[in-house]
């Protein structure tokens, strides 16, 4: 079977274009090289066999005499094709193009003088892609072309990063294994004697990785390979030894967190009024307390990835609750509201220093027993100051003034913060069309059905502009309206919309 390919200009993103280049300014190396003819076919063949990994272009349309010299790329005149079918497609097509056939992809180039049929010729076995770096560093170290080997270096580590590179191709996603592969045991050996100089302006495929752009505490494997190809002096066994000492740290944070969250935090808590419950196993700690018909809710969960203790506030409000006809419940599905404490601390009561990239408490691995305890004491002892900046907050704005608010202006806030990421805190609701149901709610409790039958109205355009329906609108928002049609006045207002709950739902649906 063949088919034809019409050949197209196109347009490469500058990270596939530099791979592009690297791969063709690769290939000429090699070219140039004293190598035998058999392994500089070997070589070249590889390095093409690497580049189809990328979405680019082919390098062998610009560079066809070097390959055709090496016997990698074959021409073909086209009343010499020897598979009829190919051949009367060939001859049937008005420009040139690609062909795709049983034997793979081919070029038909038309010519005035001569038309031919440009194709790969096929390898034998593949080399490994360790085996290939090895080679093709070799040569531009003995080249000197310090700009190629720092750039082949980048595209070795970025693809060993990304998985690109496994351990198929003689690279092992563990310091173990990377430090077993004599192949990458050579090109350190090339690497420490050179250096490795970062080259400004690369794409992001060929630039040498910062190693701060892997530290986080549970990608232990990930660091130590990183260290691994860009510290080059480092001998193996250094490198192992780190590694393990991390492993050991992390298992000592391990051990300790869950004793510190029991004697330095629910302690803290329970003396302040906090009631530990059982949660579920993804947020291992939980504590409630009641406040004025509203019930206020603590959970934390050691993330290992980031190394934090993530902290959680939220809050089911009595107002709420009323509308929604039921008592508040230890589910954080239930909550009405909540965010991460650490960052709402950090603007007030708790060190800026402590709040880790994802907005938990950070826990440094290296940290003593004692310094850990200590950053548990600070949260701590900064927790209640969440009375005074959240919890207080949110029960006055949810009392009125929240519902005083234009209408229009909450939900232009909303939309606009969807879009950027960042929702404003005073916004409440996570979710539009709940803060939109709480608006209906709100009329409802005043006695202003007119009022409350345009908000309705709202949701239910918004309802029927969606393209695809989530638990919550079939389990809920659908119900709902549906009720309303039927004139409906005294029902429970949905659950409110959130992450927690969503992820519930799914859950509930998937048994």
């Amino acid at each position: 079977m063949v088919r034809i390919v019409a050949a197209p200009a196109r347009t490469l993103p500058m990270s596939q274009h530099a791979i592009e280049d690297v791969i063709e300014r690769a290939i000429y190396l090699v070219d140039r090289s004293t190598q035998n003819a058999a392994h500089q076919a070997a070589l070249i063949h590889a390095l093409l066999h690497l580049q189809a990994r990328y979405d680019t272009g082919l390098t062998w349309l610009r560079m066809h005499e070097v390959l055709l010299r090496h016997g990698v790329l074959v021409r073909t005149p086209v009343e010499a094709i020897d598979d009829a079918a190919l051949r009367a497609q060939a001859r049937a097509a008005e420009t040139s193009c690609w062909l795709e056939s049983d034997r793979g992809t081919g070029y038909l180039h038309l010519d005035e003088n001569a038309s031919v049929l440009y194709q790969q010729t096929g390898t034998g076995h593949a080399m490994p892609v360790s085996a290939l770096f090895r080679d093709v560093l070799t040569l531009a170290d003995q080249a000197d072309d310090g700009e190629l080997f720092t750039d082949l270096h980048g595209l070795l580590v970025n693809g060993w990063l990304d998985a690109t590179f496994t351990a198929e191709d003689g690279l092992a996603s563990s310091l173990d294994g990377l430090v077993a592969c004599d192949d990458l045991q050579a090109i350190r050996g090339i690497a420490a004697r050179r250096g490795l100089k970062r080259r400004r302006g690369v794409s992001e495929d060929l630039a040498l990785p910062h190693l701060s752009e892997s530290q986080e505490p549970g990608e232990i494997e990930q660091n130590a390979g990183l260290r691994f190809f860009l510290q080059p002096k480092r001998t193996p066994t250094a490198l192992l030894a780190a590694r393990n000492r991390t492993l050991r740290q992390l298992a000592r944070v391990q051990e300790l967190i869950p004793m510190l969250v029991e004697q330095r935090l629910s302690a803290a808590l329970q003396q302040a009024g906090w009631s530990a419950v059982a949660a579920p196993p993804e947020h291992p700690w939980c504590w409630t307390r009641d406040r004025d018909g509203s019930r206020q809710c603590l959970w934390a969960a050691h993330d290992t990835t980031c190394g934090e203790l993530i902290v959680q506030a939220g809050l089911q409000h009595a107002r709420l609750l009323d509308w929604q006809q039921r008592s508040a419940t230890t589910q954080l599905h239930d909550l009405h509201i909540y965010d991460r404490a650490a960052p709402l601390l950090g603007k007030h009561a708790l060190n800026p220093k402590d709040i880790g990239t994802y907005g938990g408490l950070r826990l440094d691995p290296a940290h003593s027993d004692a310094q850990l305890g200590n950053a548990f004491d600070r949260l701590a002892a900064a927790l209640p100051a969440l009375d005074v900046y959240y919890f207080d907050v949110i029960a006055q704005q949810l009392s009125g003034p929240f519902f005083d608010r234009d209408l229009e202006m909450v939900m232009r806030t909303m939309e606009e913060g969807h879009s950027t990421g960042a929702i404003a805190q005073d916004v409440l609701l996570a979710s539009p069309d709940s803060t939109l149901l709480a608006f209906v709610f709100h009329h409802l409790e005043h006695g202003d059905d007119v009022a409350a039958a345009a908000v309705v109205e709202r949701v239910r355009a918004r309802h029927a502009a969606r393209t695809r329906l989530n638990a919550w609108h079939r389990a809920y928002l659908s119900p709902f309206l549906q009720r309303w049609d039927r004139e409906q006045r005294d029902m429970p207002m949905p659950p409110v919309q959130h992450v927690l709950l969503l992820n519930h739902l799914r859950a509930c649906e998937s048994v």
